[in-house]
């Protein structure tokens, strides 16, 4: 399978920001456990000790962002494989980008509040925050989950368009057999014990993003 060489430059680009991506949900999973940050998080949990929460959702971001190039360099190494399924792809990842910032704000916009939460000199003011602090946290989950179930349908194509491409079959089966994982460890939220499929799901989506990083990198 060939492909196009005069893209080298955003293979490259690509295949890094695609390796920083995992390389950063390694660093985002593990902080977790570090500074043991409880998930889902709480308004209490969050004002008590608003830094790591807000610092770990901030570098989610940054890793979130860069699937953009990556999301580009997959895509030209696969459309001579299937076009219309790696464009259905690319723009699920995109898409799944911006609710990922929008969830990921959410949380970050919960920093002010929590100083203002502890100047509060009355409980009917901090009961008050910690329910508008409640209804953010919410929308961040909505939004997260929606993204990470779009960020998923895009990898299983990703996948499966790769049983044919330049990254080998059991590249494309691992991709595939994870990203389906992760993606019924999203329904979580309605039936609770599928939730460990996310985790487990997310720590091998990492690896997936670091091994076909550096494949695309060496595309250029």
């Amino acid at each position: 399978m060939t492909i196009d060489r005069s893209w080298k430059g955003v293979y490259k680009w690509g295949g890094f920001s695609l390796f920083a991506s995992g390389a950063i949900l390694i660093i985002f999973l593990l902080s977790v456990f570090i500074f043991r940050v409880a998930l889902p998080l709480t308004p209490q949990a969050v004002f008590e000790n608003p830094v790591p929460p807000v610092t770990l959702y901030l570098l989610a971001a940054v890793g979130e962002l860069l699937l953009l190039p990556a999301a580009l360099g997959l895509y030209l190494s696969l459309k001579d494989v299937n076009k219309n399924h790696m464009v259905i792809a690319a723009a699920s990842w995109s898409v799944a980008v911006s609710l990922y910032l929008v969830s990921r704000g959410q949380i970050i916009s919960l920093l002010p509040m929590s100083g203002r939460y502890a100047a509060a000199t009355s409980e009917s003011m901090r009961a008050a925050y910690l329910v508008s602090a409640d209804q953010t946290i919410e929308v961040a989950n909505i939004y997260g989950n929606m993204a990470l179930m779009l960020h998923q349908v895009g990898s299983v194509i990703v996948g499966l368009v790769m049983l044919k491409g330049v990254y080998g079959r059991r590249t494309g089966t691992f991709v595939t057999v994870v990203s389906i994982m992760t993606f019924v460890g999203t329904f979580g939220v309605v039936l609770r014990p599928l939730s460990f499929l996310t985790l487990f799901g997310l720590m091998l989506t990492s690896v997936w993003q670091i091994v076909v990083g550096i494949k695309l990198y060496k595309l250029g």
